[in-house]
C-alpha cells in the first residue's frame, strides 16, 4: 500500500534558510549586470556565490529542522528565477544556444503550472528531487564554464548533460505529482 508522504512542514516564513533563498533571487541582478557589461570574472564570482547559497539554504533548513512549506516553494523559485535571468542575459551575449534557453524556461513554466495544480489537488508542495538538483548543478556549472570561456567541446558536453538531466528531472517530478494526486483522489 502506498501512502502520501508527510509533505506538510512548518508554516513559518522568516527562517534563515528562506532568507538565503530570497537573497539568491536578488543575486540575479548583479550577475546579469556584469554579464551584460562583459565583466565575466565578476559574473562568474556571483554565479559561484549564488550556487553556494543554493547548497547552504537546504543544509541549514535540514540541520535546524526549519523545513517549511514556504521554503519548499521559494528554493526552486529562486533557482528558476536566477537561472532564467542568467540564460536570457547569456543568450543575448552569444554565450548559450537559444534552444537551451527555450528548454530551461519552457520546463520551468510547465513545472510552475504543475506546482499550482498539485498544490490545489493535495494541498502540499512537492519538494525538489535529486534529479532536479542535479540538473541545476550541471546547468550552473555549464553556464559558469561558458562565462569562463572554455572550449566548445566541453560546453557541448555540458549542454547535452544538462538537457538529459532537465528532461529526466521533469519526468520524475511529473510522475511524482501524478502519483500523489492519484493516491489523494483514492483516499
Amino acid at each position: 500500500m502506498t501512502t502520501i508522504p508527510d509533505l506538510h512542514a512548518s508554516d513559518r516564513i522568516l527562517t534563515l534558510s528562506n532568507c538565503i533563498s530570497f537573497f539568491r533571487i536578488l543575486l540575479a541582478a548583479p550577475t546579469v549586470f556584469f554579464l551584460l557589461h562583459d565583466t565575466y570574472p565578476a559574473a562568474a564570482g556571483f554565479m559561484a556565490f549564488a550556487y553556494i547559497t543554493d547548497i547552504l539554504d537546504g543544509y541549514i533548513a535540514r540541520k535546524s529542522h526549519t523545513i517549511t512549506e514556504f521554503g519548499k516553494a521559494i528554493d526552486p523559485i529562486a533557482d528558476k528565477i536566477y537561472v532564467s535571468a542568467l540564460v536570457i542575459a547569456m543568450v543575448s551575449k552569444g554565450l548559450v544556444p537559444l534552444w537551451f534557453v527555450i528548454l530551461v524556461i519552457g520546463k520551468d513554466i510547465i513545472i510552475m503550472i504543475g506546482v499550482v495544480i498539485v498544490r490545489k489537488k493535495i494541498n502540499a508542495i512537492l519538494p525538489s528531487n535529486y534529479w532536479g538538483k542535479s540538473a541545476i548543478l550541471v546547468t550552473i556549472i555549464t553556464l559558469f564554464l561558458s562565462v569562463c570561456g572554455v572550449s566548445h567541446d566541453i560546453l557541448l558536453f555540458g549542454w547535452i548533460a544538462s538537457t538529459v538531466l532537465i528532461i529526466l528531472s521533469f519526468y520524475v517530478y511529473l510522475m511524482r505529482g501524478l502519483k500523489l494526486m492519484k493516491i489523494s483522489a483514492n483516499d
